[in-house]
């Protein structure tokens, strides 16, 4: 995944730090990549990945659409750190 999500980068890259890697996948993802990605990182890092995102990360749509999954407000302001 990290070879057609990221394809910009190295995987190893890609992988040493998900956080991209998760938000691409959460924007532009096959089905079959959401759940292989929640089997690998788990529900809570992709729910982080959708709620640390910065600007432009996620567009519009697939935010409303995960939030919406995961339960929350899609009016909630982004976490800080």
């Amino acid at each position: 995944m990290a070879r057609t999500y990221v394809w910009w980068q190295e995987p190893g890259l890609a992988l040493a730090d998900p956080h991209k890697l998760l938000c691409q996948i959460l924007r532009y993802g096959r089905p079959e990549d959401y759940v292989a990605a929640e089997e690998i990182w788990g529900r809570d890092m992709l729910q982080r990945a959708l709620l640390e995102a910065r600007p432009g990360e996620i567009d519009p749509k697939s935010d409303h659409f995960w939030r919406l999954y995961f339960g929350r407000p899609a009016s909630e302001p982004p976490a800080t750190a």
